[in-house]
């Protein structure tokens, strides 16, 4: 009983110097590892591994040793797929949008050559989305800074702003006179609201555009009609059905808004989608005047 114990107690202590060598060493090691080779020394007696500090040999009862962190490299591997033989070949590759969400790649051409990639969102047959014009603070009373047009996607599917821009049209010229690129995505039933100080002229509009494919998706014609809007090099007319009454206006004097009433309300006549409302809420579902 007298030898095993003896003999456990020199392996405990065997084991706790091999520790203590080992956390001398760790600087030393960590060192050889940035070399890729680490030099080591084997105790002849206990056959204890060393590492010695950078510079510095073995002791007269240690031998040398020497090994690789790494070892050779291997053979090449075979070449890969040949890469598509044109950019338009990228059209539909999957990729992830800003946002976040799973898409595909739109490729687009300038006049000047310029190749440009949009990454949008992807769209569901059984979920689309349906982005629309939801509400305009166009005119407020004294000074005009906290104008705004508010965006909601009455769909079931994300919308991918990616590509669309609002336009705002002066309805005495027909002319865009300022256009407001959009990013980011809508999920379904929420809204997204774009600061921006558009004119209180008889008439002027507003547009959603897609300026990828230069689809019209929404437009409001307010305090007037404007049939005929010249965007991008196209016509569009900014009237949806019957035209919102002139008297159906925001206000210098009041304060309000033009808003769907009920929310997200599209029936494609905005003299029953649109009304005038003192309850502004931009980010948020709208009522009609209290």
């Amino acid at each position: 009983m007298t030898a095993r114990r003896h003999g456990l107690r020199t392996t405990a202590l065997a084991l706790l110097g091999l520790a203590v060598v080992a956390g001398a060493a760790g600087a030393a090691l960590r060192a050889a590892l940035a070399d890729d080779v680490i030099n080591a020394c084997r105790n002849k007696n206990s056959g204890a591994l060393r590492v010695p500090a950078p510079g510095a040999s073995c002791k007269g009862d240690e031998t040398p040793l020497q090994w690789n962190v790494r070892g050779m490299a291997g053979p090449m591997g075979p070449a890969g797929p040949a890469g598509p033989a044109s950019v338009s070949a990228l059209e539909g590759s999957p990729c992830t949008t800003a946002a976040g969400s799973w898409g595909t790649i739109l490729v687009q051409t300038a006049a000047d050559g310029v190749v440009s990639f949009v990454c949008r969102a992807a769209t569901y047959p059984d979920a689309p989305p349906q982005l629309v014009l939801n509400e305009i603070d166009y005119d407020r009373p004294g000074n005009d800074p906290a104008g705004f047009v508010e965006l909601f996607n009455a769909g079931r599917g994300t919308a991918d702003l990616g590509g669309l821009a609002l336009v705002l049209v002066d309805g005495g010229t027909g002319q865009e006179y300022d256009t407001i690129p959009l990013a980011g995505t809508v999920l379904a039933e929420q809204f997204h609201v774009v600061p921006v100080d558009a004119d209180d002229g008889a008439p002027d509009g507003v547009a959603l555009m897609d300026t990828v494919t230069g689809t019209l998706i929404d437009a409001l014609s307010y305090e007037g009609r404007i049939d005929e809007a010249l965007i991008g090099g196209s016509v569009y007319s900014l009237v949806e059905g019957t035209p919102l009454p002139a008297t159906v206006a925001d206000s210098d004097v009041v304060v309000g808004s033009l808003a769907r009433i009920p929310n997200g309300a599209d029936t494609d006549d905005a003299a029953s989608d649109w009304e005038f409302t003192t309850m502004v809420t931009p980010g948020n579902p709208n009522f009609p005047s209290g």
